[in-house]
């Protein structure tokens, strides 16, 4: 079995699910403060951020549902999240402060983030019904919830990164993901960087001096053609697009319609 490269590391605050009864769909923040191998299955040693009381749990990465499927049970720390309202200059993640019938949501309650769509939801009211994901992945029991506890319902893997998850292919624009603005400037700054030190190779500290001012042989133009050709396939490799690691964020409309549920 080919292993896989996980991108966490000892000390990294992160989340976690679990299959045990009563709290299957909530996601629990925890701190990595171990990890192990134990007959070829990986485990972390976790430390709870909000039940300190409760010591460290190990507890495997990866694990199969009731249906067989393998899941992997961490996930990096939930991005930053503003509202639309909210004076920040760089947000991750952005929603627009109200709920509607069919939003997947994440609930906080007692300390972990309970998984579930809105089901029944008010614009003058300050809470709205959620239920939580059918079992085996969830509860799948009906609460009334405060809306200042809902945060947007986000996917994870490997190959994607953070995902805003969708509902039979339709959306509606309640939350977005956005490319940092800091990256954006980073990545200007290195091409424009990048830009300078390729010319600075074409043509020199003192510019390009050329042997045919100097002669007018035929060889001198060789000369300087072939010196010209080396400077220029310099300049191509250096100006060859950088491929990126995948870690931007881009732009995504998100919001399920309750139909199909």
């Amino acid at each position: 079995m080919t292993q896989i490269i996980l991108p966490f590391k000892v000390g990294q605050i992160v989340e976690m699910k679990s299959f045990k009864r009563g709290y299957r769909g909530a996601w629990f923040r925890c701190k990595i403060v171990d990890i192990s191998t134990k007959r070829k299955e990986l485990f972390y040693s976790l430390e709870y951020i909000d039940y300190t009381e409760d010591g460290i749990d190990k507890v495997r990465v990866y694990e199969k549902s009731r249906d067989g499927k393998r899941h992997l049970m961490i996930r990096p720390k939930y991005p930053s999240h503003y509202h639309e309202s909210d004076d920040q200059e760089e947000p991750l993640l952005v929603d627009n402060g109200s709920w509607k019938v069919g939003d997947l949501v994440d609930w906080c309650k007692d300390g972990a983030f309970w998984s579930g769509k809105v089901l029944e939801a008010n614009e003058n009211e300050e809470t709205v019904q959620v239920e939580l994901l059918p079992p085996p992945l969830g509860e799948g029991e009906i609460y009334e919830a405060l809306c200042k506890d809902l945060r947007p319902s986000l996917d994870w893997s490997l190959k994607d990164g953070w995902k805003l998850p969708s509902l039979n292919g339709q959306k509606r624009q309640c939350a977005k993901l956005l490319k940092r603005k800091n990256e954006e400037e980073q990545t200007e700054r290195a091409k424009k960087q990048k830009r300078e030190r390729a010319m600075g190779l074409l043509t020199g500290n003192e510019g390009l001096r050329l042997n045919i001012t100097d002669s007018k042989s035929v060889d001198a133009a060789v000369f300087d053609l072939e010196e010209l050709i080396v400077r220029i396939e310099w300049l191509k490799g250096l100006l060859t697009p950088d491929v990126g690691d995948g870690s931007y964020w881009e732009y995504e409309d998100y919001c399920p319609s309750s139909s199909g549920m």
